[in-house]
């Protein structure tokens, strides 16, 4: 019994590690965040431990999420957990060549933007009916019903596109950052909203590289093709 005691004080946010100017920081909230900083950080060093850290960041986020009533965060906590095991695999194999940083064109980016639209909706409707089909496990409401969705769904969208190195992913991620910061600060986990403004800043990064290689690649074929 103290065991299972023990494991569900470790994935409450009730547990306090410690106070920090006065916010009760959980044990939960700080290796969220410490360890989702530390991914991104292996990822831009292209450091292969990106994934396994990025495993334990997501069952993190899974629980915390959980139990700030974002469910549609939550839900992306699953395909984060796979895509994670997916990118170890892929990189313990070394397959894959690189690929030439690429835009989507209007037509595309018009298409991105109403699957984006409809999976919103279609989330945000599915989450609202959690507390109905499920009331001994949510309990609450969903918050921020379809703010929240909009961040899962761009995020799936996101990471598709930064895997496929499309130029409108970093671009995507930073819309998907300011949603965030807005909703976690409203939600006062402050040390996820901190890691989440250090995101968006690595967006601004990524857009700014991103682009400059991206104009520098379309003026070389230029030249070749001239």
């Amino acid at each position: 019994m103290t065991e299972i005691i023990s494991v569900k004080q470790f994935f409450s946010l009730d547990f306090t590690l410690l106070v920090c100017f006065g916010y009760p920081l959980s044990l939960l909230e700080f290796l969220g965040t410490t360890s989702g900083l530390i991914c991104v950080y292996l990822a831009s060093r292209n450091h292969i431990l990106t994934w396994p850290i990025g495993i334990f960041n997501s069952i993190c986020f899974f629980f915390l999420f959980f139990q700030v009533q974002l469910y549609s965060d939550m839900l992306l906590q699953i395909y984060f957990f796979g895509s994670s095991v997916y990118g170890w695999w892929v990189w313990r194999k070394r397959i894959g060549a690189f690929i030439k940083i690429q835009s989507l064109g209007k037509r595309k980016n018009t298409l991105l933007l109403f699957s984006i639209f409809l999976g919103t909706l279609i989330l945000g409707e599915v989450t609202s009916h959690f507390p109905i089909w499920f009331p001994n496990i949510f309990s609450k409401p969903p918050a921020f019903l379809y703010w929240d969705a909009f961040t899962t769904v761009a995020s799936i969208f996101a990471n598709l596109l930064l895997a496929q190195r499309k130029l409108e992913s970093w671009f995507l991620w930073v819309f998907v950052d300011i949603v965030c910061i807005v909703l976690y600060a409203l939600k006062e986990i402050p040390f996820v909203t901190a890691e989440y403004i250090v995101f968006l800043l690595i967006a601004f990064y990524g857009c700014y590289h991103w682009f400059r290689e991206y104009k520098s690649s379309s003026l070389d074929s230029s030249i070749r093709g001239t």
